[in-house]
């Protein structure tokens, strides 16, 4: 007759080491039952006013395209049209995550913020090459908002609250 032998026992309690534990995955609160600062909230309301700039912006530039534009200009207003989209479409999904203090996406919102100001600079540039008033006031906006939000992320509260 056969020996037999017990399997060996798992060491591990989770069969995949390499997903993290619930608690400490990406969209898990950092801090659960605590209301983020004041600064937090309004930088999430920063981050959706800011993301409907940008969705203004490619409308403006949508119409600009459908009225017709010299064919030297419409591949760099497309680009700017796709920019602008993706841009507010980050900037809304990468708001919760800061509100939730989630320290991998709040760098991916700084990262946003940073491509939402180079946006507005390339709509600036767009717009004193066309000698285009409102593309230069949509532009104007856009940027200032993408100034207020950089600063909002970078310096305030919101980096104590997501590096705790």
């Amino acid at each position: 007759m056969q020996d037999s032998q017990p399997s060996p026992t798992a060491t591990a309690s989770r069969p995949f080491s390499v997903v993290p534990p619930p608690r400490k995955s990406l969209l898990a609160p950092a801090h659960p039952g605590v209301r983020p600062p004041l600064d937090v909230r309004q930088t999430c309301v920063l981050m959706f006013v800011a993301a409907a700039l940008y969705g203004l912006l490619a409308y403006l530039v949508g119409s600009m395209l459908s009225e017709g534009v010299h064919a030297s200009v419409t591949t760099e207003l497309w680009l700017l049209l796709v920019m602008a989209a993706l841009v507010g479409l980050g900037l809304v999904a990468l708001a919760l995550p800061v509100r939730r203090a989630g320290h991998v996406l709040w760098r991916a919102s700084q990262i946003g913020s940073l491509f939402a100001f180079g946006t507005a600079l390339f709509t600036l540039f767009l717009a004193a090459w066309l000698a285009d008033t409102p593309l230069m006031l949509a532009g104007t906006v856009a940027a200032l908002s993408a100034i207020v939000l950089n600063i909002a992320l970078w310096s305030t509260n919101v980096r104590r609250w997501c590096h705790e």
